[in-house]
């Protein structure tokens, strides 16, 4: 079994690590969760744009990356490392899921 990263996987994780590394410093996660969002809504936002991390492994067709649990997986890694105040579980671990196994075309 090959457990090396695919240049996708490297791709996702350089990147996340570039974006998170200028906005997740102790004093900007302290302020973050500080806020009435518990998060950061700007890093959120350039997650969302730069990389689609809320839809990161659901299907193109329904609006999302495409990609697999690994990648899921690999970005949950990268922000929990950084503790990034992100609601990426609630997002992209729970809700997409289940959108995508009950929700309907409208």
């Amino acid at each position: 079994m090959d457990a090396a990263f695919s240049a996708e996987q490297g791709e996702i994780r350089r990147t996340l690590r570039e974006v998170i590394s200028k906005r997740c410093g102790p004093d900007e996660v302290r302020a973050a969760v500080r806020t009435p969002e518990g998060h950061d809504t700007a890093l959120w936002a350039a997650l969302a744009e730069q990389l689609g991390l809320p839809g990161l492994a659901l299907p193109e067709a329904c609006g999302g990356v495409g990609c697999t649990a690994a990648e899921l997986a690999l970005g949950v890694e990268e922000l929990g490392r950084a503790l990034a105040p992100t609601p990426l579980l609630a997002t992209a671990v729970l809700a997409a899921p289940l959108i995508l196994a009950l929700g309907t075309a409208e």
